[in-house]
This record gives C-alpha cells, structure tokens and sequence, in this order.
C-alpha cells in the first residue's frame, strides 16, 4: 500500500503550532515510507477566512521545512486542493443526491427559528442530549422532492443510526473508542447555501485524494463515527483513522494562545532556528531510542515509528525549547549567526520605524529605543508604575482589572489586538471606572515598556504583542503588592 496523509488545515487565523505538529507527524511518516505529504486546504467556513491567512500556513511550514508534495501553490494530479475550489467544481453534490437516494440522508426543512426554539426548550428541561429532534427524517421523499422543487430552503442531514454501539480500535489506545449511536446527533452534510459541512467534504476528499491514513489530534474522535458511517454509506474504503494526543500546557490545559505562543510565525519573527523547534515538537510525542535530546528531521525519519507516539497529553514547556534554541543558535557559524540577527531585527523594524523615527538622532539610538520590544521582560519600578494622586493599592486595582477585561476579550475569541482595539477597549474600561486617562495610561506606559515614556502608547502595546504585554502585566501587578 503506497502511504498518502494529508494535513488540513482551516485559513481562519494565525497558523497554529498545534498544526506543525501535526504536520510533523504526518510528514514523518510519509517519509519513513517512501509515501506522499499533501497540504489541503478546508475554507468551507468562507466567512472567517481569508487569503492571508492561507499564505501564511504556506510561509510557515516551508519556514519549518516540512515539504508537502502535493498542494494548492504546488499542484498535484488529486486536485483541486482547496476545498471552495471543488465546490465550484461540483465535486460533493453528487455524493449527496447519492445518500438521499440510498436512503442514508435526507432533506430537512426547519427553520432557524424552529431550531433556536427546540434549543431552548431542551436547555429548559436539562435534556441529556442537545441535538437536533430528526422531525423531518422520515418526511415523505416524495413530499421531499417537492418541497426542494418548489424552492423550499433545506440542509441536508446523515441519517445516523438510531441504537447500537460504534467502536473503533485506535492503533494509539489500548482500548477500543466507543460511543453509542443514540448520542449521536443526524449531522449536517449540505448547507443550504449549497455548500458540504466538514465532516462531508473531509470524507470525500479524503477518499478522492488517496489517503490512506488520516493522523489528526485526538479532539476529532467524537467525529469518528460520523466518519466512519459516510465511507460505508458512499462505498469507500476507508483510510485508517489514527489520533495524537494534543498539545498541553504545563497545567494539562490544551494549549491555546492564552497561555503560549500558538502562531507559527511568531516562532519565526522571534529568531528560534526552525530546526529547534521541530525538534522540540518531535519530542512532545516521539522519544529517541537512544535518549538523545537533540537530533535533526532526517534523524527524527529514521527512528519514526508511528506507534510508539505518546498520546497522553504531550506538554508544550517553553523552557525545554528555549534550551533546545540556544544549543541550535549557538552552533550556528559567524555568517549564519550574524543573518539571523540581521532578520530577527530587519522584519520587524518597518513595523517599528513610525514609532521610534522622532526619538533617534543616529541610527545606533535603535539599540535603546527599541530594545524592549525585542526582549520577553522588562523591569518595572513601583515609583515609576505610581502615577500621581494614586498609591500602589490604586495602581494595582486598576491592572488587576484590565487584566480581566482583556482575559475575558481573549477566552470569548473577542480580541484582535491591534492599536485601534486596544485603544477602543482600554479608554472604555477607563471610563467605566471614572479613571482619568493619564493616571491609568501611565502605569500601562510602564507595563509595556519599562519606562514613563515610550512612543505612543496604543501603537506600542500592539507591537508589544499580548503575549509579552500580558506578561509583564502580570509582572507589574506582582512588583506592586
């Protein structure tokens, strides 16, 4: 069997690393193999992404060295790769009519507002399962027809089964994934727009592309069933089905942006070695035989072996991987040393010029006027947080309750963090506390900067970035007690 995996990938944001990793894993063991990497792109959700966002999965993983053999800006005779692309193709619909005629889906017409209600009446009687009720699964299809041709808005849905147990042995767990069909809900496969759900197009492109295995994190296995259930319904073999353990926190919490750097690029801009970090993701879940801590991507081929990947939670410690970029940067000869300084400084200065250019008078004045944007911490004296008419209690009071509001901003997904954000959302907590703008401004000068005065102030956490800015929040609330 010729091994074909694929990674795919939603352009909804920030490439994530919890993506590289799976990358990895998949692009290992398709080297191991003498097989195929293929990069797809999922866009069915059009309204959250974007162009850039898919250029950016393309600059990361080419940054991380990890080629993919077929794919959107690569090509492949399994294309198209973008999954807009093979809707305007017409490559699912036939599937669907398919399914309906089998009997396996059918049409269904409730409304919007039929569907809220039914939501709120199962969250009114604490309902053990939350789904949709299947009123219109054994509607006439005949009656089904019409309603469709007379212009009726419609979604088609699975038709699941309705008792019994699915189970799937996992090459990665000891036991069997198990769930009951009964909890189970009859999923979306066609929206009314026309466009596949997911769990459609993955299964259709899955088998059209040639997959053989599917590597994906674990957060998939609740969806396995559905899966499992379209190949069999649509007559395909399906691929084997394998799921990795996600990335963790150091506190066992999945790993997110709240907590660590998830952005690809923000790896890239920082100055790590791509080396470096794929080797500290290859030891999230794949230990050397030999114990060794620091080996290359063509070693990491050599030993792969899918089945001993530990899926129990793999740790994301920045520290570990920090260790790992000194002992790769500090390798790195004269000339690539000194290129990597120059890119960790050049791709950032165009941002940072507007800011910076009315404090310089010589161009050596951007080793003091920029440094704290390149460091991870700064110091914050209490003096300087203080300002007038408040005391360190004041002072804290206010930080411990931006903290809140930009934490609760980042858990809601309601933050773009750019400086007009920041600015809209800080002069409204401001002003919600009847604080004056520049006793609250000023400590927030500090917190980013070190220093009572900085370039101005909006522009300047934005360029911060939350990570660190959020940090050293948290360090000036601690200076402060």
């Amino acid at each position: 069997m010729t091994v074909r995996v694929r990674i795919a990938p939603s352009p909804t944001g920030d490439p994530h690393v919890g993506t590289a990793y799976i990358a990895l894993v998949n692009y290992c063991f398709a080297r191991k193999h003498g097989g195929q990497f293929i990069l797809r792109i999922e866009d069915t959700d059009q309204s959250r992404c974007s162009e850039s966002s898919k250029q950016a999965i393309f600059d990361s993983l080419k940054w991380l060295g990890l080629s993919y053999d077929e794919g959107p800006d690569v090509g492949g005779d399994r294309g198209p790769y973008v999954q807009s692309e093979r809707v305007a193709a017409g490559i699912y619909q036939g599937h669907v009519d398919r399914l309906i005629a089998q009997g396996d889906a059918y049409r269904c017409f409730c409304t919007t507002e039929r569907l809220a209600a039914l939501r709120e009446e199962q969250k009114a009687a604490k309902a053990t399962f939350f789904g949709y009720d299947r009123h219109c699964r054994d509607l006439d299809p005949a009656e089904s027809q019409r309603r469709a041709d007379a212009g009726e808005t419609f979604v088609v849905r699975m038709k699941a089964p309705l008792e019994g147990e699915f189970a799937y042995q996992d090459r990665l767990r000891k036991n069997p994934f198990t769930k009951q069909w009964a909890e189970i809900d009859d999923q979306v496969l066609l929206k009314s727009d026309g466009w596949p759900t997911y769990h459609l197009a993955a299964v259709v492109d899955d088998h059209e592309m040639g997959i053989s295995h599917v590597i994906r994190a674990e957060e998939w296995l609740n969806s396995l069933p559905k899966h499992v259930w379209l190949n069999e319904k649509l007559g395909f073999t399906a691929p084997e089905y394998v799921h990795v353990g996600l990335l963790r926190n150091p506190d066992g919490s999945k790993i997110s942006k709240r907590k660590n750097p998830t952005n690809i690029l923000w790896y890239k801009q920082r100055g790590f070695v791509p080396a470096a970090l794929c080797n500290f993701l290859a030891t999230l879940g794949h230990s050397h035989p030999d114990e060794l801590e620091k080996f290359d991507l063509d070693e990491l081929i050599r030993i792969f072996d899918l089945d001993r990947l530990n899926v129990a939670g793999p740790v994301f410690d920045m520290q570990k991987l920090e260790h790992l970029q000194g002992l790769y940067f500090r390798e790195l000869d004269d000339d690539a040393m000194v290129g990597e300084i120059h890119r960790c400084i050049d791709e950032r200065i165009h941002d940072l010029l507007p800011l910076l250019r009315e404090r310089m008078v010589y161009g050596g004045d951007l080793t003091h006027a920029a440094s704290f944007f390149y460091t991870d911490h700064v110091s914050h004296s209490v003096a300087d947080l203080v300002p007038k008419g408040w005391d360190a209690a004041q002072t804290k009071k206010a930080l411990e309750g931006l903290r809140s509001v930009l934490n609760k901003a980042a858990k809601k997904g309601d933050l773009s963090w750019d400086s007009s954000w920041l600015e809209t959302t800080i002069r409204g907590f401001g002003e919600a506390k009847e604080y004056k703008p520049k006793q609250l401004f000023m400590p927030l000068r500090v917190v980013a900067s070190g220093r009572r005065e900085s370039p101005p102030l909006f522009d300047t956490i934005a360029l911060v970035g939350r990570l660190a800015f959020m940090q050293r929040l948290e360090d000036a609330i601690l200076a402060l007690r």
